[in-house]
């Protein structure tokens, strides 16, 4: 009887050390990642809405607010370019601008990408540039910066900014107004 239980306690101990060394492979899990949020590279859009007015002494100044739509390709965190379109409005164009019409209409080329890495942030400071033209005004140039909130396929914009513009000016010519604004947004 001590054999039997000699042989049993023998084949545990075998079967035991048998089992932790025994290695299983399991399939490799595919490395296809479908979340858009996380992919560095591709299609983005912005809407935003603001205002903001001239900064000149002495003279009247334009307010403007208006909204604008911008899509593009993202090549990096740091660097995305795209183009636009808005409508702005001029509550006291009367005043200032040689027009009736108190609507104009910005067609714009635009850069931006943000100052830090957004691996570990959910508010990362950006920067933005528009260049383009304002039908019927002329050229503008609009330069900023601001805070993006959320994560990286979808955050909100907060960003305050200097406008350097053409604008025809009543009664004399075509002339470059310096400006502030601040503007709110969703990119996705």
């Amino acid at each position: 009887m001590k054999r039997i239980y000699l042989f049993f306690l023998i084949l545990v101990h075998v079967l035991c050390v048998y089992s932790q060394e025994r290695n299983i492979r399991l399939p490799d899990s595919p490395s296809v990642n479908n979340n858009i949020a996380e992919k560095d590279k591709g299609f983005w859009c912005s809407v935003d809405v603001g205002g903001g007015s001239t900064l000149m002494v002495k003279r009247n100044n334009v307010a403007m607010v208006g909204s604008s739509f911008s899509a593009g390709y993202r090549f990096s965190q740091y660097l995305k370019v795209g183009a636009g379109v808005g409508i702005l409005y001029y509550p006291n164009n009367t005043n200032v601008r040689d027009s009736r019409s108190c609507v104009a209409i910005p067609v714009f080329f635009n850069a931006r990408g943000n100052l830090l890495s957004d691996e570990i942030r959910h508010t990362v400071p950006f920067w933005s540039l528009n260049i383009g033209s304002t039908i019927p005004d002329g050229f503008f140039l609009t330069p900023s910066v601001g805070l993006r909130i959320g994560e990286k396929r979808s955050s909100f914009l907060v960003s305050i900014g200097y406008t350097l513009r053409h604008l025809k000016h009543y009664p004399e010519e075509i002339e470059y107004y310096s400006g502030a604004f601040v503007k709110l947004g969703y990119e996705f």
